[in-house]
């Protein structure tokens, strides 16, 4: 109850900071807000997590923090090699095409798919392909990224629903596998993770709009 409780104070705070920020704030400093989101939200888990308790939940943000990291460079192929995918320009530094604050921002909902999903890598995965094909939607209304020279249904791009499950349950698999490795064989396994979906989402793309030709 305890951890329901302090995540749903997190949450509760990141929601009323987010309306701010989306509410009143435009480009280009939306994107400075964005980022201050998502590093506050990054500095308030393992701080609830350490206060509260929570072991499980700095555990967990300790793996997914180098794994979102990681995930600038799927997004970079997908947006600078490929151009399917574009970050509008809101104001935040940028790593190649990819915004800053995006090397943080995987942390928030995979968090919660792996502390949901506990050990089932299958629920895991299924969580994930609702999260972010949520997220998928509503990403253009806020100005985050959207798809672009390619198949869509509800504005979400069709080919990127199955490698995001694919992620939900590889993290989910990484994690478990190495619940009592080393730090840096657990970043290692985080980086795995990333290559994996990078693979996963040209494969694909390849396979959804190329190879249909």
């Amino acid at each position: 109850m305890r951890q329901l409780r302090d995540g749903l104070i997190l949450n509760l705070l990141f929601g009323a900071a987010a309306f701010a920020v989306f509410r009143f704030l435009h480009a280009p400093v939306l994107g400075l807000g964005i980022l201050a989101l998502v590093i506050g939200y990054n500095v308030l888990l393992p701080l609830i997590a350490r206060s509260g308790g929570h072991g499980d939940w700095f555990d967990l943000w300790a793996f997914l923090l180098p794994l979102s990291v990681f995930q600038v460079v799927p997004d970079w192929v997908l947006s600078q090699l490929l151009g399917i995918l574009v970050f509008p320009d809101v104001g935040a530094p940028r790593i190649g095409t990819v915004p800053v604050y995006m090397a943080g921002m995987w942390v928030i909902p995979l968090f919660w798919i792996l502390w949901l999903g506990g050990r089932s890598t299958a629920l895991c995965g299924l969580l994930a392909l609702l999260v972010f094909g949520a997220s998928e939607w509503a990403a253009p209304i806020f100005h985050l990224w959207r798809p672009q020279n390619v198949a869509m249904h509800y504005g979400i791009a069709d080919y990127v629903l199955i490698p995001e499950a694919l992620l939900g349950w590889a993290a989910a698999f990484a994690y478990r596998e190495t619940a009592s490795a080393h730090p840096l064989a657990r970043v290692a396994a985080a980086a795995a993770v990333s290559v994996f979906y990078t693979g996963a989402l040209i494969v694909s793309y390849f396979l959804m709009t190329r190879a249909a030709i």
